[in-house]
């Protein structure tokens, strides 16, 4: 079975983000007046209004309305007291400090409340360019937000202040290649390696090579640097076996791909991104039942939803509604707030789970206009694939031979996954 994607976009960057490191209101109303005709006007309106309200919702689907302040709706893990400060620092390194551990536990565990308190914790110093170290992390967050553009602009700006600033240069190479602009981040690379390690350096090159025609040559490099005196250590060894991983599924070698993931997880057991590339490696070689075993505890994170949703429908699982049902309230829920941040995951829900490549193929055109890494690529394909979209085919193919992209999951099925 083709595996055509393997990444999610709720922690799509994180993992390189450690490495790089430098990387609502409420309102109220009121009314007031004296004079009686026009009160009850007003009343009128209103119960008009909440009538016409509540006949819409019992057309459709009737909001969950508690029964009382006790009826408990979500419990929230506890947090580490030396996340949440009484008040921002004010103190540059403190707030440096308290922000990057923020930033980390909202990558770690999937919870973008911590991304606000880091932004809080950063506004006094990231007004202006005088704090490089503070811009970059607030273009980490905005990356992780999926505000390309706002983190492009920030990352620019400090690049035109201060072009030796290598961490930056490497964040703007990431933008580029998840954004599709390959040419764009081929040069950032380049741009870094003034003040950067070796290594690091390499390493951002081959996440570019690999894509745009040098897939063998990257992981060439890869394995010799890993056997090298200079192996990299830590982030960027995790970095390094990441890259070889998702390599090796290019290539379609899923059994390859398994053993340099298994060597990412041993230096990151709990890492998200890892564990989603491992979920989707097992439903590549129907092995549906271990995601289920892996990914059960964590089914409060929308990654970790889907992929349960999946292994669930393909079992006829017991809790395969229930985790179907749940993944379309998140669905509902993102688009009642405007929050289309999870276009790819949505989009990969309705081609799998609802057997509906239409809708699927509509989100995945939209995701397309923000995000061209190959897990994208692959989405739309299959979509339009299934949609039997020949004019979107045609476009990718030209994305395809423009970059000289080489990808077994778009021809064939990985080696070592069962047909």
């Amino acid at each position: 079975m083709t595996m055509y994607w393997q990444r999610r976009n709720e922690t799509s960057l994180h993992y390189r983000d450690a490495v790089v490191e430098a990387f609502h209101p409420h309102v109220s109303e009121s009314f007031s007046g004296t004079d009686k005709g026009a009160k009850i006007w007003r009343l009128l309106s209103v119960a008009v209004t909440l009538f016409l309200f509540c006949m819409a919702a019992l057309a459709s689907a009737a909001p969950y309305t508690p029964g009382g302040d006790h009826v408990v709706l979500a419990r929230l893990p506890q947090v580490p007291a030396t996340l949440q400060a009484p008040s921002p620092p004010s103190d540059l390194s403190a707030a440096l400090a308290l922000a990057r551990s923020q930033i980390d536990y909202a990558s770690a565990q999937g919870d973008p409340r911590f991304l606000g308190y880091a932004e809080a914790t950063l506004a006094p110093f990231s007004q202006d360019m005088s704090s490089p170290a503070a811009n970059l992390l607030m273009a980490r967050i905005e990356q992780q937000r999926h505000q390309f553009a706002r983190a492009r602009h920030r990352l620019t700006r400090l690049l035109e202040q201060s072009p030796n600033q290598g961490q930056a240069w490497l964040m703007l190479a990431n933008i580029d290649r998840v954004q599709g602009r390959l040419d764009e981040a081929r040069q950032a690379c380049q741009a870094a390696s003034r003040t950067l390690p070796p290594t690091t350096v390499l390493l951002c090159q081959a996440s570019v090579q690999a894509i745009t025609g040098q897939r063998e040559q990257a992981y060439r490099t890869l394995q010799a640097l890993a056997s090298s005196p200079a192996a990299p250590q830590g982030k960027s060894a995790q970095w390094l076996n990441t890259l070889s991983a998702e390599i090796a599924l290019q290539q379609g070698r899923l059994e390859l791909a398994t053993e340099h993931l298994r060597d990412a997880l041993q230096q990151a057991p709990d890492d998200p991104y890892l564990r989603y590339l491992q979920s989707d490696l097992w439903l590549a070689s129907n092995q549906a039942q271990a995601v289920i075993r892996d990914l059960t505890n964590w089914q409060d994170r929308e990654g970790a939803l889907l992929r349960l949703a999946i292994a669930g429908q393909r079992l006829e699982h017991p809790q395969a509604q229930a985790w179907r049902q749940d993944y379309r309230a998140r669905m509902a829920a993102d688009q009642d707030t405007g929050r289309q941040r999870h276009l790819r995951e949505h989009a990969r829900f309705l081609l799998e789970v609802e057997s509906d490549p239409q809708g699927a193929l509509t989100l995945a055109r939209e995701n397309w206009q923000q995000q061209r890494e190959l897990a994208d690529l692959r989405l739309l394909h299959a979509s339009a694939m299934d949609a039997d979209d020949q004019a979107t085919l045609s476009q990718l193919q030209a994305f395809v031979d423009r970059y000289q992209v080489d990808d077994a999951q778009l021809t064939q099925p990985a080696k070592g996954a069962s047909e």
